[in-house]
């Protein structure tokens, strides 16, 4: 683990979304080590509770948890009034909560896939709006959008949640062109494959051949990657795929990734929606 500098360069707090489990705890686990001090935001708040009482033992900072439903609206206005009542400053924002859902999209839950939009969307972009300003004014912060590898091509079976994702890059992506010059960082980590329990409650089943990331190495790609661009793929093999639009149509694009995803449902290419 390389130290990063991360109290000095973004003083204040890490507000982590998802903090929980997966990526979002891993962030977590990593910042507290840098001494920065922490603000946990997940629904689990016992999960919250716990790792925070062992971060702040282990590494001496202040960790706040949160128990929220971050897909409810005016969520995040919420932990806006909860952190200022604390009188806490947020130097980093980690944009991480989310989740996904396989399936052939007119058979899926309604409710849930409005809700995946607004979870994986709205929720950022919600605490993005209540503490960028304030990195605005002290010319100085840090957002991190976790997005995915899906966000570079159609995911058919997997529609919503691919849209999301590349809502989450373009937007960062867009955030870091206007708030690089107020001394803002603003960065789209885009992992692949990534062990958590992500997988698992979205009904994905991972193929054999593919090669899980740890979400250590992604949380060092991202920070690594803090300050020198709008956006990161982890992971060579992740990158390549990442540019396989520059060769290939949306539309090649889409077929290619039915054909995959079939295979996770059981079909075949004559599979139709009822």
């Amino acid at each position: 683990m390389q130290l990063l500098n991360l109290k000095a360069r973004y003083p204040g707090a890490a507000l982590i979304t998802g903090a929980s489990s997966g990526i979002g705890e891993v962030f977590a686990r990593r910042l507290a080590a840098e001494g920065v001090d922490l603000v946990l935001v997940a629904r689990r708040r016992d999960r919250l509770a716990a790792l925070a009482a062992e971060l702040t033992q282990a590494h001496g900072v202040a960790a706040y948890p949160i128990g929220m439903d971050l897909a409810r609206a005016g969520s995040g206005a919420e932990v806006k009034g909860i952190v200022e009542t604390h009188g806490i400053e947020v130097g980093i924002l980690v944009n991480n909560a989310g989740f996904g859902s396989l399936g052939i999209f007119t058979r899926l839950e309604p409710d849930r896939e409005a809700a995946m939009v607004d979870l994986n969307c709205r929720a950022g972009v919600e605490l993005t709006s209540c503490f960028a300003p304030a990195m605005v004014k002290r010319r100085n912060g840090a957002i991190i959008f976790v997005s995915s590898l899906a966000a570079f091509q159609p995911t058919p079976f997997f529609s919503t949640y691919g849209a999301t994702k590349s809502f989450n890059l373009f937007f960062a992506e867009g955030l870091w062109a206007e708030l690089r010059p107020h001394g803002v960082d603003v960065l789209a980590l885009c992992p692949g494959f990534t062990r958590s329990e992500f997988q698992e409650a979205a009904g994905l089943k991972t193929p054999q051949n593919v090669r899980w990331d740890e979400p250590e190495d992604v949380v060092e790609t991202g920070l690594l990657a803090l300050g020198k661009g709008p956006s990161v793929v982890h992971g060579l093999k992740n990158k390549g795929v990442s540019h396989l639009h520059r060769f290939l149509s949306r539309r090649a694009m889409a077929r290619l990734s039915h054909w995959i995803r079939l295979k996770e449902l059981n079909g075949n290419w004559r599979t139709r929606p009822e």
